[in-house]
């Protein structure tokens, strides 16, 4: 049976829906400056040394930024419904979705906003020359430290704090990366911010829209351009139109 939430009227309707609801003009997510994070990560030590509560940190960060993530991807809301056991489950991100390869990693996600069929996003995330800011290396040393505090690769990639070391959920991710911006002396953004930072930083570096869309999980490219990628103006355009 054809799914009746992808007739246009259907769609219509929902649109119709939020816009009469709108009374206001949305808040749109701000783009955060990335040096002061490069500058906190590299005055902390090695990865080995520090704390698991901060080795989580930079891990959830670096993942963010590189791979455009929400809280929700890191931390899914969505629920799995197992017909044979005729129960329900949480998703949550596992050790098992992550597969370490030369000096990169691939990370499978699933049950997160943009995975409407459960079919399961599969992103490529690769190292970094300079290892303090590197998310694969980043990544490998917060499994590898925490596996005492696992019973299998089921288990979930990133652990609460205390046992019985549960998975932990946007809510909790949301904080991570509000803790990380106050460590970052950065004020007035939020860790719905992240995603179009990474977009931002992505094309700025010259990277097309297709690689970023696809690492990002973005479908719509108009979507991707209004309200992910935010475009800095360079301080000589004035000056260039008017000298032309």
């Amino acid at each position: 049976m054809e799914n009746p939430l992808h007739s246009p009227a259907i769609t219509h309707l929902k649109s119709a829906i939020v816009k009469s609801g709108t009374s206001e003009t949305m808040n749109r997510s701000k783009v955060i400056p990335v040096q002061p994070f490069i500058s906190l990560f590299s005055s902390l030590a090695d990865n080995d040394l520090l704390s698991i509560e901060m080795l989580r940190l930079k891990c959830v960060t670096l993942l963010a930024l590189c791979a455009m993530l929400r809280p929700s991807d890191i931390a899914p809301k969505a629920v799995f419904y197992d017909q044979d056991e005729n129960c329900s489950s949480q998703f949550f991100l596992k050790v098992s979705d992550v597969e370490f390869i030369d000096s990169s990693m691939i990370i499978t996600f699933h049950g997160i906003k943009n995975d409407a069929q459960r079919r399961g996003y599969i992103v490529t995330i690769q190292g970094a020359t300079n290892q303090r800011l590197c998310p694969v290396r980043c990544m490998d040393s917060y499994v590898k430290r925490t596996m005492c505090n696992r019973s299998s690769v089921s288990d979930p990639l990133f652990l609460s704090l205390q046992k019985p070391f549960t998975a932990i959920s946007a809510t909790t991710v949301s904080s991570i990366l509000g803790k990380l911006l106050k460590l970052a002396g950065l004020q007035g953004y939020s860790a719905k911010d992240f995603r179009p930072t990474g977009a931002t930083a992505a094309v700025e570096a010259g990277f097309s829209e297709q690689t970023i869309m696809k690492v990002g999980r973005w479908k719509c490219s108009e979507v991707f351009r209004e309200h992910y990628v935010h475009n800095k103006i360079p301080t000589s355009f004035t000056d260039k139109i008017l000298n032309s």
